[in-house]
């Protein structure tokens, strides 16, 4: 850690409370290191941070402020609006070293000025990666993290009988999420469709419950969902999840999920015989199996990952200004 010095300062412009929020407040607490670094956090003051928000626990704490920091010896931001924040409170300063965490390869709402501003560029996931790299998106070098999580975030899980509700989770795909409820109501299964995003801790207070739960794919260049599909691997939820492209590698058929296509019946009869008693033996493989993904997953890599990126800020800074040479003095 010996090689940064000075403020980070973090831009929250449209604070999100489900999981890019939650994420974000992960990297924050990295980026503080346990009181090593000084990390300031600004959101707009009319920002409304309702109870239960990951932001909720940052407000009492000092890290939050009414204006930026004049002078940070880095700006950390990901989606459009803290883009725009960074322009109007640090006009023309576009040498300012910047990271950018990019939860989904949509520069409509996350490369707002990809192409004219430098910056670190932080992918969070390998199908992340692979769009932007495919897509040659971005001038400079992309840096990949996994998406890390540990069961001390989570509640703790239902370990009986959790009945046979199906937690469907469709905001990201709800017509599709609508046909498929239609389909196992139709069979006389519970179930319960997210239609529009929940705050992260209900999804995850629900699904500690559920008996099954089913994860829809987001359109391309949307966040993967991944924090999703691991909690409900931690909360020890059978899991059925749609098929993705590109596949980030987190699901595997019949390892630690049920991996089908997006067809509501399809998913539909995945949920059905995970519920079917007979299949018991399935439902405790695909258990053991999200735990043991949730071991190559757990947060300590990724807050390594962040910090070696930290500790060589000047180096990956100096990289990304090459690739804009009119920035070069």
């Amino acid at each position: 850690m010996a090689e940064f010095n000075g403020v980070i300062q973090v831009l929250a412009a449209e604070p999100a409370h489900g999981g890019t929020g939650f994420k974000l407040c992960q990297f924050f607490r990295y980026a503080a290191a346990e009181g090593q670094r000084q990390v300031q956090l600004w959101m707009p003051p009319q920002s409304r941070i309702p109870a239960g928000s990951p932001w909720q626990p940052l407000l009492d704490t000092g890290f939050l402020r009414p204006q930026p920091h004049p002078n940070p010896a880095l700006l950390l931001l990901s989606d459009a609006a803290d883009w725009r924040a960074a322009q109007r409170f640090y006009p023309g300063r576009r040498n300012l070293p910047k990271l950018q965490l990019l939860w989904g390869d949509d520069l409509r709402c996350w490369g707002h000025g990809a192409r004219d501003q430098a910056a670190i560029r932080v992918a969070l996931g390998s199908s992340v990666a692979e769009v932007l790299q495919r897509c040659s998106r971005f001038r400079e070098p992309l840096h990949t993290m996994s998406v890390g999580l540990n069961p001390e975030d989570l509640p703790a899980a239902v370990l009986g009988d959790r009945g046979d509700q199906v937690l469907i989770l469709a905001s990201a795909n709800p017509g599709l999420g609508l046909a498929l409820q239609h389909n196992l109501r139709q069979r006389q299964f519970n179930c319960l469709c997210e239609l529009t995003p929940w705050p992260l801790q209900r999804w995850l207070t629900l699904l500690s419950h559920a008996a099954v739960a089913v994860v829809l794919a987001p359109p391309a260049g949307q966040p993967s969902l991944g924090l999703h599909r691991l909690a409900s691997m931690a909360l020890r939820t059978p899991l059925v999840a749609e098929q993705r492209d590109p596949d980030d590698g987190l699901c595997r058929d019949g390892a630690n999920c049920l991996v089908r296509p997006g067809d509501p019946a399809a998913l539909a009869d995945a949920a059905a015989a995970l519920l079917d008693p007979a299949n018991s033996g399935l439902r405790a493989k695909l258990v053991d199996g999200g735990l043991a993904s949730l071991v190559r997953h757990r947060r300590a890599r990724e807050r390594l990952e962040f910090n070696q990126l930290l500790e060589q800020l000047s180096l990956h800074w100096q990289q990304a200004i090459r690739c804009h040479p009119e920035l070069e003095t």
